[in-house]
């Protein structure tokens, strides 16, 4: 049986890489004696696929995974022994049938939530240049690729930007963007752009993945199979 699993990385844990978070969970598997299945081979590895990597300092509340067991378990048992397994920090929050119809590799929006200091930005200031960086046609930005340094027009991988709430000191971003193999932006790119249009520096205190989604035409759906309408500007 393969299930998918929603976990939640936060606190101390979100200074762990995405390769340690992998070992993590399968040391966490062996210490729940949970019957996880095995690929074939010399190198045998645990049937375990995992959505894009998080980067180093980001907290989510939406990571998921799917995992092959060798026989049928309960999906409480998992959640159970998985979590009195697991570090602090890390915890599985949600289990459903694995959704072969929907493969993880195919996720390519994910919403973040930014959080800001607003000491010489204020949030009119904020909205302003949100709308500037929205109605640009192009937004080139240097890239480290594998195959060195690479000029990517980041335009199409922005779905949409809000500046969701905000008091005196701190402000909340609110961005969907692109990620996956067709195309992917980090939200501190986005921020940087930002500041671009501002002449002022953002002081970015906080970066938390809230959901990730599989958008197609007018449907953003979830890992978990949930479809929403999406707004018109997550559209492109």
């Amino acid at each position: 049986m393969k299930l998918r699993m929603k976990f939640k990385k936060e606190g101390l844990t979100r200074f762990i890489s995405h390769l340690d978070m992998m070992r993590t969970f399968e040391r966490a598997f062996r210490r729940a004696n949970l019957p996880i299945a095995f690929t074939q081979g010399f190198n045998p590895r645990p049937k375990i696929t995992f959505t894009p990597a998080l980067s180093l300092g980001v907290t989510s509340s939406s990571e998921y995974m799917d995992v092959e067991f060798y026989e049928d378990i309960s999906k409480q048992d998992v959640v159970l022994k998985l979590n009195g397994a697991l570090p602090e920090g890390i915890q599985v929050t949600d289990v459903e049938e694995a959704d072969e119809k929907l493969p993880l590799s195919m996720l390519n929006c994910a919403k973040y939530v930014v959080t800001v200091i607003l000491s010489e930005v204020g949030p009119e200031e904020l909205i302003k240049s949100i709308k500037i960086l929205l109605q640009q046609k192009e937004i080139i930005v240097e890239k480290n690729t594998k195959s060195g340094k690479k000029l990517v027009d980041i335009a199409p991988l922005i779905y949409s930007i809000d500046l969701a709430d905000h008091n005196s000191d701190t402000a909340n971003i609110v961005m969907s963007i692109s990620i996956g193999q067709q195309g992917s932006v980090a939200p501190i790119t986005v921020i940087r752009e930002l500041e671009r249009i501002l002449l002022k520096k953002l002081e970015v205190v906080g970066i938390h993945r809230e959901e990730i989604f599989y958008i197609s035409g007018d449907k953003k759906i979830s890992p978990f199979n949930v479809e929403e309408n999406i707004s018109p500007k997550e559209s492109k």
